[in-house]
């Protein structure tokens, strides 16, 4: 199924930014208890009270209490870098490597780079997070490791519920996406941040400069001369609303038959498998 004329016609860049501008408005707060009941947000893990968010946007990237989300500390774990339902994981087949819904689509594509990048993913391992409007959508790092490089690629915003994966083809290629490198004893694995219709935003702790939803817009890139360390759990970014978040590692990172099951919900910091190799209680060495 694809998507129909009206879907292609849609000015969704311009409704995700008019809907962005007005959710940073002090007036949004109005929408904050609509919102919490609507998708049955759980507000006793937020950090602050609801009356005390200033925005839609800044409720929606709330953080929360430090003692909701603990971080998986077994040897070797690969932890959930958000809350989110595991849709979709599988092996990465050379380039025409992922899968959403059954349908396959380009690496290459998806980061916007040549063979010399998507080879060190050949045989391993993808996992797709979709984060659904009630969830905490902060983003963080699944394995310790060193930031080594970013791309920003601008694109549309159709939406990554079932519907849009289903009905959209490749559609994570086509959304607008920042995707991070994290090099790390076992070889270098990506987190893809994927943004959707009505969340374009998309903010990175160790990358300022990278802004999103603007036009006109070109891919960048940047390798990094001063790699930059993150501990497994530490905040990577955040969407301004919610999306998707691609893991992709590369081949012999992962330990076979380690991974949970797909449909799985998730909280941020569970294990989603363990690194191949890694004896439990050994921390990653550098």
């Amino acid at each position: 199924m694809k998507a129909g004329p009206l879907a292609q016609w849609f000015p969704r860049g311009t409704v995700t930014r008019v809907v962005g501008w007005f959710a940073r408005t002090r007036l949004s707060r109005l929408a904050v208890a609509i919102y919490v009941k609507r998708y049955g947000v759980d507000l006793s893990e937020a950090e602050k009270p609801m009356t005390e968010y200033r925005s839609l946007a800044e409720f929606f990237g709330r953080r929360l209490k430090a003692e909701s989300r603990p971080i998986d500390d077994s040897d070797g774990a690969i932890v959930s870098p958000s809350d989110a339902l595991l849709s979709e994981q599988g092996s990465i087949d050379g380039n025409v490597s992922l899968s959403a819904k059954g349908v396959r689509y380009s690496l290459s594509m998806l980061l916007a780079a040549d063979g010399s990048t998507t080879s060190s993913f050949d045989q391993g391992w993808f996992m797709t997070l979709y984060l659904s409007p009630r969830d905490y959508h902060r983003v963080h790092v699944p394995v310790a490791g060193k930031i080594v490089g970013w791309t920003h690629v601008p694109g549309t915003f159709y939406p990554v519920n079932a519907r849009g994966v289903t009905s959209i083809p490749a559609v994570f290629t086509r959304n607008e996406r920042v995707i991070i490198y994290i090099a790390t004893d076992a070889g270098t694995y990506a987190v893809v941040m994927v943004g959707a219709f009505v969340i374009g935003g998309i903010s990175l702790v160790h990358v300022p400069q990278v802004i999103t939803n603007r036009r006109p817009a070109s891919v960048r890139s940047e390798t990094l001369n001063h790699p930059i360390a993150v501990a497994r759990g530490d905040e990577l970014g955040q969407f301004n609303f919610g999306s998707t978040v691609i893991l992709l590692f590369p081949g012999q990172f992962l330990e076979p038959n380690s991974q949970i099951a797909t449909g799985s919900l998730l909280k941020m910091g569970v294990r989603l498998a363990r690194r191949k190799g890694a004896p439990y209680g050994s921390p990653v060495a550098f």
